[in-house]
């Protein structure tokens, strides 16, 4: 049956895992800080998407906007890399079932001569919070919007923490766009 899911970071590196939750018959409200790039995403999507613009560093904006959008949602996944704890507890409120937030390379860069483990990170907010830690790729580039969504629609279906690509060594991470 279908139900609503919530992306964050919707319009640009999560497009195609809206497309395809859409795609498998799921209404998505699409956050993203631009009005006119979500009316572009809602035709792509053939009207299966409810457009919520907003910044989500705006809490108590970004908690209107999604009540009015229907929260809470069944499902969701954040590309978030600027959130204070404000706007993950906004959006962790905001969502009744899975989270996969995605954290940038940055996050395992620690202890980069160490082989990264999750358990170095400070532990996800709750569950069913998941990570999907973003890498690289072997060839020293970034991950496509299309594996990232790829990895992330993974992650939300199989309720595990993921690295797409590696995060070591670290010496070798692409110089940041």
């Amino acid at each position: 049956m279908p139900s609503d899911c919530l992306v964050v970071g919707a319009t640009r590196i999560l497009r195609p895992a809206v497309l395809e939750l859409v795609a498998r018959g799921h209404r998505v409200a699409c956050v993203a800080r631009t009005a006119e790039d979500l009316r572009l995403l809602h035709r792509e999507a053939a009207g299966g998407v409810i457009q919520v613009a907003v910044d989500y560093r705006c809490h108590d904006l970004l908690q209107t906007r999604l009540a009015e959008a229907g929260a809470p949602f069944a499902a969701g996944i954040c590309y978030a890399p600027q959130a204070d704890n404000e706007s993950l507890t906004v959006l962790r409120t905001a969502v009744s079932g899975p989270v996969v937030e995605l954290l940038t390379s940055g996050s395992a860069a620690g202890s980069p001569d160490a082989p990264f483990d999750f358990a170095t990170l400070p532990p996800p907010p709750e569950p069913p919070w998941r990570r999907l830690l973003l890498g690289w790729t072997a060839v020293g580039d970034w991950h496509s919007p299309a594996a990232i969504s790829a990895a992330a629609l993974s992650a939300l279906d199989t309720g595990d923490d993921a690295v797409l690509g590696t995060v070591r060594p670290w010496g070798e991470r692409p110089i940041a766009p």
